[in-house]
């Protein structure tokens, strides 16, 4: 009873922790190798984040949200045109907002004071300017409305209020860009904290309950691992920190993995109808499993990013805890179910299938550096979200009727004060940048003499986005998606041709480049770290190196196969998918120790796939229903790591239960494992 109610204080004081303490941030500089929580962004040694803060300072700028509007009718029109006007107008009421670029304000290409809107209506000459090219569509009947904010303004916030506004002057819009990325970012991360979890719960414990055949015990279970969470994630709050993108998923994996090891419990305790027994029969094993599953997240403290090594300590901790509370818990409140748990009629198929399974699996290994070579490296925030959420359906017009993606910045600055001479060098300078695959067009008053594009920005706030003082302007290059996902080539060829010594280049998608960079490093150092912690555990719980490679055998076939379903299913390795071999490694070898651990006892492959089998099996469809909830996520980040377990496990499970019998047929191994 004591243990009850100091759990139960433990419990009472972590909810009132998440409830006081609880943040959630989605910030991307989180993935930034060299990022610490509550370091200031400006005092990050890297270079694309230093150029992005500096020209929010040059320019006096802020974020930035497109508002894609679409009219049937096209803008060509007095009544769009007017709409189109009056909700510039609306918005620019905003106090957040300084600047709106938009087809109806931005000055003719002939250098004139006039803009494109003659008698109320939009005029159709708009679509020979090249700086109109990303303002409105060829057909007239998609515009963009650039929205501007002030800096060091949470633009999130205003997300809503710009949405009802538009939605006075037109039903047919999309929002797109960084803020709103993150809006919807936020939104879905609750989700993964308190709605799929609900849903995870339920399926897992519906299934457990059919396997146990014990309601109560199913309860239980499922309530370790919730336990844990909780504590786990006070302890995070405690410290100041907020959940971030990737560690808000501690909430999925600890419930659906944390379940794995009641089971195994409860299926061992009804075998053995003793609490001793039973804590002497599974207690290495579960111990075991933990801490190779651990050592599988753990292998994230390798990683340069903070995320990654939160992500790994957390979990860790939340797994030990869940142990903990299941042997400490379970003889105050576990009891015996009347019926026999379900055995799915599991035997061991023999060797033929077994041997036929393996040549199956090397085969296929041998040939995967064909398909491998087809992975692509690749992340940014849009790749978060599916192709038919609302920022997926906005991409696709941005991409394919605008042909380009967020712009970077090139700005310019020269000792003296530029002349009109300058434009003659910009433009050519322009001409050899766009003859680049990568680049969609550059945008610049190019028309306007500098000195003067300098004195009509004091009145014209659009012109005003260009020029920050006499020997400072700014170019935007827009890219399409190859110069987006090859922005250093971009970097390069501005280098090449740029006729000016003093500049610098700022954007998004300079700083997701170099996240993307430091992926492949991450996965390399979370695979190596996990396979030789693995291993050496496993030496060392077994004694044997035969046994010991049975049961790493698994887990090698497994990551390999994870980098295939990878290729076959065209998922990018991003930050998300990059974090699924060494969690697969963990997972996967559970299954392994507990065969190779009955094994021990009973000699006999067959007579152990009979005792475990079971709860194998069940564990496994267990992770597969928990994890089968985040297939529904509009996060295509959630999804692709939902997939690529689901896959690995099924393929551990297979290896382990078909296979690995076979395997341990060639070990002998003379003494129990500790």
């Amino acid at each position: 009873m004591k243990k009850l109610i100091i759990f139960s204080i433990v419990i009472l004081l972590s909810i009132l922790i998440i409830i006081s303490k609880g943040k959630v941030y989605t910030g991307p500089e989180v993935f930034l190798p060299g990022f610490k929580h509550g370091q200031n962004i400006e005092e990050i040694n890297n270079v694309n984040i230093k150029n992005f803060i500096r020209l929010g300072k040059d320019f006096n700028d802020g974020n930035t949200i497109f508002v894609i509007l679409y009219s049937e009718k096209t803008f060509f029109n007095s009544e769009q045109t007017t709409k189109l006007i009056k909700l510039e107008k609306a918005l620019l009421k905003m106090k957040n907002i300084t600047t709106i670029l938009s087809p109806t304000n931005i000055p003719k290409a002939n250098f004139s004071s006039q803009n494109y809107v003659k008698n109320n209506t939009l005029q159709k000459d708009i679509l020979k300017d090249k700086m109109a090219q990303n303002l409105i569509s060829k057909d007239g009947k998609y515009c963009i409305i650039n929205v501007i904010f002030r800096p060091n303004v949470d633009s999130r916030k205003d997300i809503s209020k710009i949405e009802n506004i538009v939605t006075n002057y037109f039903k047919n819009f999309y929002l797109f860009g960084e803020p709103v990325i993150d809006s919807y970012l936020f939104k879905e991360l609750l989700k993964q904290m308190y709605f799929y979890p609900v849903i995870m719960f339920s399926l897992i414990l519906l299934f457990f309950y059919y396997q146990t055949k014990s309601f109560k015990s199913s309860l239980f279970i499922l309530l370790s691992p919730i336990l844990s969470t909780l504590i786990t994630i006070a302890m995070l709050f405690l410290t100041g920190r907020p959940l971030n993108t990737l560690t808000v998923m501690i909430f999925s994996f600890l419930l659906i993995i944390g379940s794995g090891y009641g089971l195994h419990y409860y299926n061992s305790f009804y075998k053995n109808k003793d609490f001793k027994k039973t804590k002497s029969h599974i207690l290495a094993p579960i111990l075991f499993s933990m801490l190779t599953t651990a050592a599988g997240f753990l292998s994230f403290i390798f990683v340069k990013i903070e995320s990654f090594k939160e992500l790994g300590v957390l979990v860790s901790i939340g797994l030990a805890i869940n142990v903990i509370i299941i042997f400490e818990l379970s003889p105050l409140i576990l009891s015996l179910g009347k019926k026999e748990p379900e055995k799915f009629g599991i035997k061991y198929l023999g060797d033929k299938v077994a041997i036929f399974s393996l040549i199956t699996f090397v085969v296929l290994i041998i040939f995967s550096p064909l398909i491998l070579k087809n992975i692509s490296i690749k992340s940014d925030m849009l790749s978060y979200f599916s192709e038919n959420s609302q920022l997926g359906k906005a991409t696709k017009i941005m991409q394919n009727v605008f042909n380009f993606r967020e712009p970077i910045s090139l700005v310019i600055e020269n000792e003296k004060v530029f002349l009109a001479s300058d434009n003659t060098k910009l433009k050519k300078f322009t001409r050899e940048l766009e003859k680049s695959e990568l680049i969609s067009n550059v945008n610049f008053p190019f028309n306007i003499p500098i000195p003067l594009l300098y004195n009509f920005s004091k009145t014209n706030p659009v012109l005003k986005y260009y020029i920050a003082n006499k020997n400072k302007i700014r170019l935007l290059i827009y890219l399409n998606q190859d110069g987006y996902n090859n922005v250093d080539k971009v970097v390069k060829l501005i280098k090449k041709y740029i006729p000016y010594d003093n500049f610098y280049v700022a954007g998004s998608s300079l700083i997701w480049h170099d996240i993307n960079n430091s992926i492949l490093n991450a996965q390399l150092q979370t695979i190596l770290f996990a396979s030789i912690i693995i291993f050496l555990m496993i030496l060392i719980t077994f004694k044997s190196i035969k046994i010991t490679l049975s049961v790493i055998i698994p887990i090698s076939f497994t990551t390999i196969f994870n980098f295939i379903f990878m290729a076959i299913f065209k998922i990018n390795l991003d930050i998300s998918t990059s974090i699924t071999s060494s969690i697969l490694m963990g997972l996967v070898i559970d299954y392994s120790i507990h065969l190779a651990n009955d094994r021990s006892l009973t000699k006999s492959s067959k007579q152990s796939i009979i005792n475990v089998g079971p709860p194998i099996l069940a564990n496994g469809i267990g992770l597969i229903l928990g994890f089968s909830v985040l297939l529904f996520s509009s996060l295509k980040l959630f999804k692709s790591i939902a997939l690529l377990l689901i896959l690995g496990i099924s393929t551990g499970l297979y290896f382990t239960l078909i296979i690995q019998p076979f395997l341990l047929n060639f070990t002998k191994n003379k003494k129990r494992p500790l």
